[in-house]
């Protein structure tokens, strides 16, 4: 009885690491980490989980109409390390600058590479390595 409850729970969490292994990505795969773009636009959303948060943003065209856009940058723990300290540093409803990465398929997603906040500071946040892996 206690070897296949040990097997049991060994398979489970084989799965689990599995699971999560496939879940992260490499940024390249994506996202085109050769061309920079940016847009100016209204924070609208915070996603702070792992591996990588994510930003949400309404971007008014030339027209006045307006697209939501969401970019995708390092994880929590990264954006700690740069003095982004935790998601109440990013205000709803403020505009900031974003720099990006563009998604290959022309969908409005980007990997962010830099946000310039509404006093102007400026904070760099992605890090691709020569194998394209966000850092």
């Amino acid at each position: 009885m206690r070897k296949s409850t040990l097997l049991v729970g060994l398979f489970g969490v084989g799965l689990v690491v599995a699971t999560t292994t496939q879940a992260h990505h490499a940024v390249q795969a994506q996202f085109d980490v050769n061309k920079q773009e940016s847009f100016v636009g209204v924070l609208t959303k915070v996603d702070w989980i792992n591996p990588h948060a994510w930003f949400h943003f309404d971007v008014k065209k030339e027209d006045g109409t307006v697209e939501q856009w969401a970019t995708e940058t390092i994880g929590p723990n990264g954006l700690r390390r740069l003095g982004l300290s935790d998601r109440r540093l990013f205000v709803i409803g403020d505009t900031y600058k974003v720099d990006y990465n563009p998604d290959r398929s022309g969908a409005r997603y980007g990997f962010t590479n830099a946000f310039t906040f509404p006093d102007g500071k400026y904070v760099k946040v992605g890090f691709i390595d020569e194998n394209g892996i966000a850092k």
